[in-house]
Order: structure tokens, then C-alpha cells, then sequence
């Protein structure tokens, strides 16, 4: 290499070298203000998992000294006169009776689950929700208590059918579904198991704050791919990481998280936080068509998707059970 061409290759170095300080300066201000979860860049990726490895081993510690005690559902006394009391009156006993209650849901007029999410004001207004959904046949992955399900019943769907993993969701589904004469229906489900052999095939999927959650979700994408013949509505949670903008990217959590507005909690079920390019490519990946981002931060980020191959939603073919 001769002199020039040396020193020229010399500038291009130090050039480099000083955009990736200044990067890593920028996504140190960015965290700071932001509060974006993870260790400072460079740093040892042990000593971000000695703090969620132990929590995780405390809190397994904790569930196995109460599983002598503890039920597999809920146990509701048996209330004196019920047959007497209001219809009102029952179900606000059993809304009540329930220690947990994650989403905020009116199950008659003025009466509402104690949730401490908020749906209808943190994410309808940005995830998407087609305000008319007359005769389409739609699934609710990660259902909760069911607020997304009776929403889009509500906009004329004419199938909802909700699936979540946690017994317990779909207990308070049941609860909420009987209060509102819903149709809705929830089932114990993952999303893993998914396919057309069991539930069928639908004109929406809402795949709502779950992707994070999940130990495989390319495995995921692939399983919702099976059975959308209409529109996906995608939302997750992100990182956004400046050095690496546009790239394909994600960050592995092998024990859960540190969570909450000063990193106060524990939550040992987030294994993934993507950037949106990543969110994109691997909906491309599977064979999504017509990506958008809909809603990016501040709000929630939120993708609207389309299968390739588009259909009616029908139910399955009960003749074809899965177990044939």
C-alpha cells in the first residue's frame, strides 16, 4: 500500500472511531432519558444477568412454597341467598372475589374490573382496531380478561374467539363474557398450537403485547401465518438501539427483565426486545405482505400486515378434528 492510500485508510479508521464514540455517547443520553432497559454499551452482558437470575431463582422459591396451598383456579365461597340477589349484585361479587385483575373492563353500566391497565384509553386509540368489523371472523392471542374480544364484537365481528396460556385469564374472560351476554369465546390455548385444524382460519388476528413473551416467536409468526387469511395486527414492545438503525436487531433477556418506570419490577417472562426493522424483516420472513407501521413511539408501535393469500375466515371442519 503506498503512503497516500495508507493514510487515507488511516483517516477512514479514526473517522470510524470517532463516529462509534459519539453513537455510544448519543444512546447513553438516549437511555438516561428514556429509561430504555439494558447495561451501558460495552459492557459485561453477566453482569446484567446475575440481578434477573436471581430474582427469577427467588420468585421459583417463593411459587414452590406456596404450591402446597395454592389451586389451580380460583375458589369463590358460596354466597348465602344468591338466588335473591341482583344479577348486579353477582357479578360485582365475583369481579371482586378475583385478587387480579390486569385490564380495566365495563362489564355493565358504570361498573368496571379493577384492572390497573387501561385499554381503552392507553392502547385503542393506537393499535389499530378497524372501526368496522361486521362479519369478519376474528382471534384475540393473549386475550387477558378480554377487552380487545368484546371491542371488536362490539364492531360487528361476527366471530371472536380469544386464546390465552393462563388459566386464570381465562377464568376472568368467563366472568366478563357471562356479565356482557358476549358470544366471545376464550380458550386455554398457545399460541404455538395454533392451526387451522383447530380453530380455523380468520379475517383479523390481534397479536397484542405478546411477542416479547415468547421464547420462539419466529416459530410464532409462522404458526399465526397458518391460519390469517385476512389483515394482522402486530404489537410489541422495543428497543431501539441508534448504532444500529435500519438493521435487523434484537436483545435476548435469558432470565427475564427489570421493568417498570424506575426499573423497580421484576418480570421473568420477557425473553425479547426488538428493534422495528427486526419486527418488519420477520414478518416479511414468513410471508406477510403490505407491512406499515401504524403507530411508533411515543405511542405504542404497532404493524398492520396482510396474508399473501387472502380468504374468508371460516371455523374449522369439525369432521377433521385435530386428533384424526
Amino acid at each position: 500500500m503506498n503512503v497516500p492510500a495508507f493514510r487515507n485508510h488511516v483517516n477512514r479508521l479514526e473517522a470510524l472511531s470517532t463516529e462509534r464514540d459519539r453513537l455510544a455517547r448519543e444512546v447513553e443520553v438516549l437511555k438516561s432519558r428514556q429509561n430504555i432497559p439494558g447495561p451501558p454499551i460495552g459492557s459485561p452482558p453477566q453482569g446484567d444477568w446475575s440481578e434477573t437470575k436471581r430474582r427469577k431463582a427467588e420468585l421459583s422459591r417463593e411459587i414452590r412454597a406456596n404450591a402446597s396451598t395454592a389451586r389451580l383456579g380460583l375458589r369463590i365461597e358460596p354466597v348465602n341467598g344468591h338466588l335473591e340477589r341482583s344479577t348486579a349484585d353477582w357479578v360485582r361479587y365475583q369481579i371482586e372475589a378475583e385478587p387480579y385483575w390486569f385490564q380495566k373492563i365495563e362489564v355493565l353500566p358504570g361498573l368496571y374490573t379493577p384492572g390497573w391497565d387501561d385499554p381503552a384509553l392507553v392502547k385503542l386509540p393506537y393499535f389499530g382496531l378497524p372501526d368496522d368489523l361486521t362479519g369478519k371472523r376474528v382471534l384475540d392471542i393473549g386475550c387477558a380478561e378480554g377487552f380487545f374480544s368484546f371491542e371488536a364484537e362490539r364492531r360487528g365481528a361476527r366471530e371472536v374467539i380469544g386464546i390465552d396460556s393462563f388459566p386464570d385469564s381465562v377464568r376472568r374472560f368467563n366472568i366478563t363474557r357471562a356479565a356482557r351476554q358476549s358470544n366471545a369465546t376464550a380458550f386455554l390455548m398457545n399460541v404455538y398450537d395454533l392451526e387451522p385444524k383447530r380453530l380455523g382460519t380468520f379475517d383479523l388476528v390481534l397479536f397484542y403485547g405478546v411477542f416479547y413473551h415468547l421464547k420462539h416467536p419466529q416459530y410464532a409468526l409462522e404458526r399465526i401465518r397458518s391460519i390469517c387469511t385476512g389483515d394482522l395486527l402486530f404489537q410489541t414492545h422495543m428497543y431501539e438501539e441508534p448504532a444500529v438503525k435500519g438493521i435487523p436487531w434484537a436483545r435476548f433477556y435469558p432470565h427475564g427483565m427489570m421493568s417498570g418506570s424506575h426499573n423497580e419490577l421484576f418480570d421473568p417472562t420477557v425473553f425479547w426486545l426488538f428493534n422495528s426493522a427486526c419486527c418488519l424483516a420477520m414478518l416479511d420472513h414468513v410471508g406477510f405482505t403490505g407491512l406499515k407501521i401504524i403507530s411508533t413511539d411515543p405511542n405504542p408501535f404497532v404493524v398492520s400486515a396482510r396474508s399473501p393469500e387472502t380468504a374468508p375466515g371460516f371455523p374449522p371442519d369439525q369432521t377433521e378434528a385435530p386428533w384424526c
